[in-house]
């Protein structure tokens, strides 16, 4: 169990990560900087912690699991550092929307999607 509890929070680590990475730099990666992934790993981390938390409750839908990853990538970013853009919850909503992206097309490629 706490196997499974490791790669489930290094996957949601990764998820956030990537999101947080690709909303900081709004798509340009060519200005990614090492301030740039510090404050993805904060919002990564804090995502998946929160994450591996809510994997103890009885949920057993895949939705529920996709909406979490948004709701709670989007929160860890707005805690973690203020927008780029926009009001100051607009970059963390698409951080969360994007995290839902990246974790549905990981699992349509690893074969995992359920509709």
């Amino acid at each position: 169990m706490l196997n499974h509890k490791i790669n489930l929070g290094i996957h949601k680590f990764s998820l956030a990560w990537i999101a947080c990475m690709i909303c900081m730099v709004q798509g340009d990666l060519s200005v990614i900087s090492l301030d740039h992934a510090i404050t993805a790993s904060k919002t990564g981390s804090l995502a998946a912690i929160a994450f591996v938390a809510c994997s103890f409750l009885p949920f057993k839908s895949d939705l529920a699991a996709y909406w979490l990853v948004g709701v709670l990538t989007a929160l860890a970013d707005f805690i973690v550092h203020p927008t780029h853009f926009g009001p100051e919850w607009a970059e963390a909503a698409l951080t969360g929307v994007v995290a839902v992206f990246i974790m549905v097309v990981s699992e349509a490629v690893r074969g995992k999607l359920k509709w």
